[in-house]
């Protein structure tokens, strides 16, 4: 082991630096999550393979990591040496998902096919639920900014990244999504 962080950023500080063969990631860190993390790892090292190992294991969170250059993606409930043979498959070039995560995708597949299958609900990031919450305020963009200490230009990208993610036309419809999903109360 070369290095160790608790923050996306400091994550991606680190894998930039080390330049290891092999990044595990949690989803969930502090700053920036998981997903983004390795995604700009992987965009930067295409050599470096990425094992996510957390907690989460929705569908639609697999997905993201995969989409983001994740090679494997386990969960934290499985035995130790699971890691270790993730690893290992991963740098022979091959991708690992965890038998239970394999198992749910199969199945969602299965119910797709019988069209029994409702659509994933997107993962979302503590950013993202709290731009959420500032949306449905009534918060404008600068005001926003200052509450999450970035700037505007920052505020309106995530913005529009949530849209697309949660398939929103506009910030009316992200309010009903924050309602609908108890994200805000109503």
């Amino acid at each position: 082991m070369v290095g160790e962080a608790s923050t996306g950023e400091l994550a991606l500080k680190l894998a930039l630096e080390l330049r290891p063969d092999v990044v595990v990631m949690e989803v969930c860190l502090g700053g920036m999550n998981g997903i983004e993390t390795t995604r700009r790892i992987a965009s930067a090292l295409p050599v470096t393979k990425i094992v996510i190992f957390s907690g989460e294991t929705s569908h639609t969170l697999v997905d993201e990591a995969l989409q983001a250059g994740a090679a494997g993606y386990l969960s934290k409930n499985g035995p130790l040496d699971e890691l270790i043979r993730a690893i290992e498959l991963v740098m022979e070039g091959k991708l690992y998902l965890s038998p239970v995560i394999h198992r749910d995708i199969l199945e969602n597949y299965r119910k797709s096919l019988l069209g029994e299958c409702q659509p994933p609900t997107p993962f979302l990031s503590e950013r993202d639920k709290r731009l959420l919450r500032l949306i449905a305020e009534g918060r404008g963009s600068r005001e926003i900014a200052g509450e999450m200490s970035v700037c505007v230009k920052s505020v309106d990208n995530y913005r529009s990244r949530l849209m697309k993610k949660l398939r929103c036309a506009n910030s009316a419809a992200l309010v009903r999504y924050a309602v609908r999903e108890k994200i805000v109360d109503a």
